[in-house]
């Protein structure tokens, strides 16, 4: 408490795990598949912990990358990338806000 009290800042980063332990995004078994109501587990974990810590990231950017994934240009290869940015911008990763994550993702 006496960190947070006394204006204790962290600067938010977030990866998202895409690896095919997952399940394939399509299937309902799946951890990223998102259902009638457009949530699934990731969204409801993003959720519950950016409510939490976006407090203590006075920009409320926060980089959001994913691994593990095929990317769209890899399809053909079914290469899985070690590292993106879910924005598309390797070089400018930011989301602004919890929204901001939840819209790339």
């Amino acid at each position: 408490m006496d960190y947070i009290l006394g204006g204790c800042e962290i600067n938010v980063h977030i990866a998202i795990d895409f690896t095919q332990s997952n399940g394939e995004p399509n299937e309902p078994s799946s951890l990223h598949y998102m259902g009638r109501n457009g949530k699934n587990e990731y969204t409801d974990a993003i959720k519950s912990v950016l409510n939490i810590l976006k407090d203590y990231d006075s920009d409320q950017l926060f980089p959001t990358y994913g691994f593990g994934g095929i990317l769209p240009e890899r399809l053909e290869d079914k290469i899985a990338s070690h590292c993106f940015a879910l924005n598309g911008n390797i070089y400018d990763p930011e989301c602004k806000g919890v929204d901001g994550v939840l819209n790339v993702y």
